[in-house]
């Protein structure tokens, strides 16, 4: 009976731990994880990606007509029928993605982007707020003439404010957070 009390509280304990954290001021959290890797096989709507740092590391991802599907040198939506084996692959998903506990483990990400050989610059997965700082607090959007400002379909979009943004950008500032004035962003 103890030994039940005493789980039960330190259960309590940590869920409470985590709550606070999330609505503590000045703690950001990470909404989008990513895994990069090589495409090693591709069926029926799943890519199989391996991680070229760790072979032992790998995912299936299940690719939907949700998934935003880009391409990193066109900074543009990429059709499914252009991923082949051998390409380098950045999948973004909810870090509170349900995963299924099996090996490799399997999810449906939210984006999917198609890395380019010559690594054009920098990608950021996250929503943004009113003054366009993205959720874990690490970049600011800092609007300027030349940008691409799209929905998923291509469509122009002049709010970005509280909305999931892909942000392609080539430089940004050192400072906390980084700032960046991106060369194109599309809100998902």
């Amino acid at each position: 009976m103890n030994k039940a009390i005493t789980i039960g509280l330190i259960g309590l304990m940590i869920l409470l731990g985590l709550q606070a954290t999330k609505e503590a001021p000045g703690v950001e959290l990470v909404e989008y994880l990513s895994f990069t890797g090589t495409i090693t096989d591709l069926r029926d709507g799943e890519i199989l990606v391996r991680d070229d740092q760790n072979e032992e590391n790998e995912m299936i991802f299940v690719l939907t007509e949700e998934t935003l599907l880009l391409d990193e040198s066109e900074q543009a939506k990429l059709g499914a029928d252009k991923l082949e084996e051998g390409q380098v692959v950045t999948a973004y998903y909810p870090a509170d993605l349900p995963m299924a506990l099996s090996y490799p483990a399997r999810l449906g990400p939210s984006v999917l982007v198609r890395r380019s050989p010559e690594g054009l610059g920098f990608i950021h997965v996250a929503t943004f707020d009113d003054t366009l700082t993205s959720s874990d607090g690490s970049l600011k959007i800092r609007l300027g003439a030349g940008m691409t400002l799209s929905d998923r379909d291509g469509k122009p979009v002049t709010s970005l404010a509280n909305r999931n943004l892909v942000v392609f950008y080539a430089e940004s500032t050192r400072s906390i957070p980084a700032q960046t004035t991106p060369e194109t962003i599309i809100v998902f």
